[in-house]
């Protein structure tokens, strides 16, 4: 039986410096595995900094962590789109490797889902590595649909754009 973790809003600089470590940590396996580099792949969190994670913040993500304790296991942020507001970004889903595979990622998920639902969001959109089979097919069973696939102008590699439809009674 899973332990039930709390899910809050990451806003202290504490906080911020934690989630920043847990970035770099969670994204960094996927980043040797793929050969990502800070120069091939400058936006991904295995890269993330305080100053960038906060530039986030004050355009508009939501960040939250997932905690046993005071110990940070994992985290989520959601953005709403510029273009369409009912379209919520989902990004930054990462928990810590040691703690992979016990279901708080698709517990994360969720968590993003319901806070998108409230905040008046329809659909839910993310964007991961083309070439990452693995994680395009947990995003599928967790009901996401590819619409998209293409080149972004300073990446290294081709992006998967997936999205979902979410409305009460759907979540996962």
């Amino acid at each position: 039986m899973l332990s039930t973790p709390t899910i809050n809003e990451l806003c202290s600089d504490e906080e911020l410096r934690d989630c920043v470590a847990l970035l770099r940590t969670s994204f960094g396996t996927v980043a040797r595995e793929f050969g990502l580099t800070e120069e091939s792949a400058p936006t991904n969190a295995a890269f993330a900094t305080l100053e960038n994670l906060r530039r986030h913040l004050q355009n508009g993500m939501k960040l939250y962590g997932m905690a046993f304790d005071s110990s940070l296991i994992g985290c989520v942020a959601t953005k709403r789109s510029k273009k369409d507001e009912l379209v919520f970004y989902i990004e930054r889903l990462a928990v810590i490797p040691e703690k992979r595979k016990h279901g708080y990622g698709g517990q994360l998920l969720s968590f993003a889902l319901e806070q998108i639902l409230r905040d008046g969001g329809a659909t839910a959109s993310i964007g991961l590595m083309d070439n990452n089979d693995r994680l395009k097919k947990w995003y599928i069973s967790k009901g996401f649909v590819q619409h998209d696939r293409r080149r972004v102008e300073h990446l290294a590699f081709k992006v998967c754009f997936m999205s979902m439809d979410i409305k009460k009674g759907d979540l996962i």
